[in-house]
């Protein structure tokens, strides 16, 4: 025998049925349903980038531009966590790009570069607390030097050894980037500025220059660290043309600038992907940084 339902009656059920799974939605917390949904084709992912440097003492005299202390590196992340940001990584950011693969509903990318001894003693551990992730960009020439156990060492200026480096990456706390080998220069007496092109410089001997440093620096990151770097960081953010198809074709997927920009990110974006950052520096409170990023403090 067939049992007919009322047509009312299966419409007032499914009614109740979709009302009943919409609530069940939205007593997700944001990070699950930010998980949970779909990325539309078209979605656009809003992605403040943080810079920072070196971290020293209150006590010190080279607070600075780029010398901040721990307690303003762990006020940043308190700022972050009370505020909805979850700090995501390059390759989480390249998933999303590549693949629609869903981001934070707040994400936000934190980097270092120069790969200072002081993210170890001072970052690592506020990042463990905190439940957040980093980038470390290294120069590979004062990696190689103060790998050296005979080499003097003083959180001043020493910075990070492979070894320091292999329990970062462990840890799973952070991604490490190459910052060049020997190419961190400021452009002072006849040197070139960064991996910038200099005046007269022909593109053979500027690419074979540029290849064995940065390529140099990939090759001793894969035997020390087990690893080839998706990360390049510009030092100085010395930009120029001729600089962009080597970074590619020596296999970065992540390119970190130091234009004070926010980035906003799509499905199917070019590779390599250019990522804009925010400097932090000591003069500022986290609620001033912040809010050059366009991140307002609620409470205030």
């Amino acid at each position: 025998m067939t049992v007919r339902i009322p047509s009312k009656l299966c419409a007032v059920a499914l009614a109740f049925l979709l009302v009943l799974s919409c609530w069940g939605l939205e007593r997700l917390s944001p990070q699950m349903r930010a998980v949970t949904a779909p990325m539309e084709d078209d979605a656009a992912v809003t992605l403040p980038v943080l810079m920072y440097h070196h971290i020293l003492e209150a006590s010190s005299s080279r607070l600075g531009d780029y010398v901040i202390t721990p307690e303003q590196f762990e006020s940043d992340l308190q700022f972050l966590s009370s505020h909805g940001y979850q700090a995501v990584t390059t390759a989480e950011i390249l998933n999303f790009v590549r693949t629609g693969s869903p981001l934070p509903e707040k994400p936000v990318l934190i980097t270092f570069d120069d790969g200072f001894e002081s993210v170890y003693v001072y970052a690592y551990p506020l990042l463990k607390k905190y439940n957040m992730k980093a980038a470390v960009s290294v120069i590979g020439a004062y990696t190689e030097l103060f790998s050296d156990p005979n080499e003097p060492r003083h959180l001043n200026y020493s910075h990070l050894s492979w070894e320091q480096l292999r329990e970062m990456i462990d840890s799973g706390i952070f991604e490490v980037g190459n910052h060049t080998m020997n190419m961190h220069e400021d452009g002072t007496n006849g040197k070139r500025f960064g991996i910038r092109i200099k005046e007269g410089e022909n593109e053979t001997a500027y690419r074979k220059a540029v290849t064995e440093d940065i390529g140099g620096l990939n090759n001793r990151m894969e035997e020390e660290l087990g690893i080839r770097p998706k990360i390049f960081a510009y030092p100085f953010g010395a930009l120029c043309k001729e600089s962009k198809p080597i970074l590619s074709e020596l296999g970065f997927s992540v390119i970190l600038t130091c234009e004070e920009k926010i980035n906003t990110l799509t499905c199917g974006s070019e590779e390599p992907i250019i990522l804009k950052r925010y400097n932090r520096a000591y003069r500022y409170t986290s609620a001033q940084y912040f809010a050059k990023l366009g991140i307002k403090d609620e409470n205030v």
